[in-house]
């Protein structure tokens, strides 16, 4: 049964129950990968339409407050948040209304491919055809590992791949913490990108809104401070966004924890840390065993509980020293001691919290946290544990989301008792249009490789009948070993342990290597076939890549995307 088909059979009192998941990446052009169906999302989109919270979590609670109170405290928060990020971003107003439904996504603010594009398509269009408003959290808090996009050069026959920087490289850190390091790179990325794909007779996308990447960097530079280069990146796509006629709110995950009813949300889980640690295990050794795992890193390494100190699902780090820490967590009477390590040497902080902390209690306490340069962010689990539990109707995540997001639904059940709003899963191919695929295959490869085998390990079959009389009596003594070796195989004896089966033995590769020099020119011309089709198929690796980044594409080809996405989100009417 489909995933929204058994949601919506669900009360919020129901685990849901484990299934394997079937996620294939779509690999055709203009190919999507949209779970469940779009009869199912279209039913879903409805039922928000008119849809009315339930009001009866009332054994749900975080902290002192009620889900239903903390849910429509959240949901205002955070939306306000995101109108006013968005707009001082953009320098225009963004519109946003938290009583509405709420249809959220996020990623890395990087130069993804199409296919991560497709969500923020689908959040904006979803958002509006429920009458609700579309958010995308800007995920910052992930490491930024590089400064660079491929970009293909070459022609359709060889290509290639090269590397092109927007910016300097540097050591992995979290991206809110990046800066613009050399603005003329910055700023003379859109020419080197275009001059590379002028090759292809392509105008990328990287021209239309890169102005506005260049412009905010030039602004944080004006100010004395280098620009953060994810505000830098995230601008120039919602404004291609919003040219291309979406209209997502943009809030940083940075922004989000540092909201008061986020602040709620963490005290609770870290003073309820010994439990959450056993439930995220109690899950996490649920899925592998159904998913048929073995390795103790996938999807997700357990939580730590060692000598009093539980592992919780949060990074933390220092505004002076941008180096992500697991945070742990040792209650001491009415203190809860932060470390990154199980060890006490390793402390960062102390807040006064308790189990009978209430929400105004924790929320300052946790403040502390901002106060004194710590960074307290969620790890990638909690960000969709928050978002799905305390603000959105629906989330739509991408392949490498939905994957482990199954562990959520069960986490949030078993830890809050609580039943969450479901999740779409997304995701497109789209090839650049540098050239039509060749039609070589891999079975091609394989037949080949056959055919010269056959030649070199049976070239009695091939080298015709105008032979010398050598290589006629070859052929001869081939065929009577053969015949002697089936002889033997017939009648049980055991040849191979025999003089005459060890003279056999050594024979037969002599006479394949004197009858093979007889076919080197068949060899030559299939070699020369193989290598051609091997040298295809390496270039079909890169004209049908899913990954290229959205801004090497031509306009056109986002603009079709965008229309056939909107077509295969809305049914076919019988």
């Amino acid at each position: 049964m489909e995933l929204l088909e058994r949601s919506a059979k669900m009360t919020a009192y129901e685990e849901p129950a484990w299934e394997r998941s079937q996620i294939r990446v779509p690999r055709e052009d203009g190919t999507f990968l949209i779970q469940p169906d779009p009869v199912a999302i279209s039913a879903l989109i409805e039922q928000l339409r008119h849809r009315d919270e339930l009001r009866d979590e009332a054994d749900c609670r975080i902290l002192n407050r009620q889900l239903f109170e903390f849910r429509n405290q959240a949901r205002r928060e955070i939306v306000a948040a995101a109108t006013q990020w968005t707009s001082d971003l953009l320098g225009r107003h963004s519109d946003g209304s938290a009583t509405g439904p709420l249809v959220m996504t996020g990623h890395q603010p990087e130069l993804f491919h199409p296919g991560v594009f497709a969500k923020n398509i689908a959040t904006s269009e979803l958002a509006n055809r429920a009458g609700g408003v579309g958010l995308n959290l800007v995920v910052d808090n992930d490491l930024m590992a590089s400064t660079r996009i491929r970009v293909p050069v070459g022609n359709r026959n060889k290509p290639g791949i090269t590397a092109l920087e927007f910016d300097e490289s540097r050591e992995p850190l979290p991206w809110e913490e990046a800066r613009v390091v050399n603005l003329p790179l910055l700023n003379s990325f859109s020419d080197r990108v275009s001059d590379v794909m002028s090759h292809w007779q392509i105008e990328p996308l990287v021209t239309q809104f890169w102005p506005t990447v260049v412009a905010q960097a030039e602004k944080g530079s004006n100010s004395g401070k280098a620009a953060s280069l994810a505000e830098c990146l995230t601008a120039g796509r919602a404004t291609l966004e919003r040219d291309l006629g979406l209209g997502n709110l943009e809030l940083p995950i940075s922004r989000l924890c540092e909201t008061d009813t986020f602040r709620a949300f963490a005290a609770h889980i870290l003073l309820n840390a010994s439990k959450f640690c056993k439930v995220y295990n109690q899950v996490l050794t649920e899925y592998r065993r159904i998913h048929r795992l073995r390795s103790t890193s996938h999807p997700v390494p357990e939580l730590q509980i060692q000598n009093g100190w539980c592992e919780t699902p949060f990074w933390i780090w220092r505004a002076d020293d941008p180096r992500r820490g697991r945070l742990f967590v040792r209650q001491s009477g009415d203190t809860i001691v932060f470390a990154t390590a199980p060890d006490e040497s390793t402390a960062v902080a102390s807040l006064s919290l308790n189990p009978d902390s209430d929400w105004t209690e924790a929320v300052v306490a946790m403040r502390k946290l901002r106060d004194a340069g710590l960074r307290l962010r969620t790890r990638a689990l909690t960000t969709t544990l928050f978002s799905r539990l305390c603000l959105c109707d629906l989330f739509i995540h991408g392949i490498g989301g939905a994957k482990y997001d199954a562990l959520t639904d069960h986490i949030a059940f078993r830890f809050f008792g609580r039943s969450l709003p479901t999740y779409l899963t997304l995701s497109a191919t789209t090839w650049l249009p540098i050239g039509d695929p060749h039609t070589a295959t891999d079975s091609d490869v394989a037949r080949l490789r056959q055919m010269l085998r056959e030649l070199q390990q049976n070239p009695q079959r091939h080298v015709g009948s105008n032979l010398s009389v050598d290589a006629q009596s070859l052929v001869t003594e081939k065929l009577s070993l053969i015949a002697q070796q089936n002889s033997s195989d017939a009648s049980g004896s055991a040849a191979t342990s025999s003089a005459r089966g060890h003279t056999r033995y050594r024979r037969f590769p002599e006479i394949n290597r004197a009858l093979a020099k007889l076919t080197q020119r068949q060899q030559h011309r299939i070699r020369e076939e193989l290598a051609l089709t091997e040298q295809q198929l390496a270039a079909n690796r890169i004209l049908t890549s899913r990954e290229c980044s959205l801004c090497l594409y031509p306009a056109e080809s986002i603009h079709r995307m965008i229309d056939n996405l909107r077509k295969q989100l809305s049914p076919t009417a019988d």
